[in-house]
């Protein structure tokens, strides 16, 4: 038997009993984790909003209780563009528009290609607006069926400082977050 062979051996083999409960501990965490995260994102984001509304507030420290910071709180701004309110009615236009050109397709109703309409859009996207310009005549058309509406939602997002997350990390290991986290360990049934 070679050496590495015995101290494998000898090394406590783990037990399926530990692991699997090892697993449900982190499954009930990470749940619990989970909730909490979609909780305070939104509560933070809507002060956030409030906070930037009322005096311009665009980001804010976030803090050890020691007073160390260890991460930064960022508006993230939405955005907006062009999104397709009626399908239909903007195929309609098209054809009517250009109807010699071969943008659209009849099935059951009509359509406009989707190589043409990521163009169209894209147009109407770098105009702020539901229009487009007639290349021919020069002439800037209303687009039915298009609307200029938020794309992504405003968010926010964390930055995290060098050494913020080890030392988030020794104050979790120390007990110096139990006020933030006692939530997680609380009662209820998370799934």
């Amino acid at each position: 038997m070679s050496a590495e062979q015995q101290a494998a051996d000898e090394q406590p083999a783990e037990s399926l009993r530990d692991l699997a409960t090892q697993e449900a501990v982190l499954k009930l965490l990470a749940e619990r984790v989970a909730a909490a995260q979609k909780d305070v994102k939104a509560r933070t984001q809507k002060a956030l909003d409030a906070a930037q509304k009322r005096d311009g507030t665009e980001r804010v420290g976030a803090y050890l209780p020691t007073g160390e910071q260890v991460a930064t709180i960022s508006l993230r701004r939405g955005e907006t563009g062009p999104v397709v309110t009626d399908e239909e009615a903007l195929a309609r236009w098209v054809r009517q528009t250009w109807p010699d050109q071969e943008w659209t397709e009849t099935r059951i109703v009509r359509t406009v290609k989707p190589w043409r309409l990521a163009e169209m859009l894209a147009e109407m996207d770098a105009a702020g607006a539901a229009k487009l310009v007639d290349k021919t005549s020069g002439e800037v058309l209303d687009v039915p069926g298009v609307a200029i509406k938020p794309t992504r939602a405003r968010t926010h997002g964390v930055t995290w400082r060098t050494g913020g997350k080890d030392l988030t990390a020794a104050a979790w290991r120390t007990g110096a977050l139990s006020g933030q986290l006692a939530a997680l360990t609380s009662g209820g049934d998370a799934g």
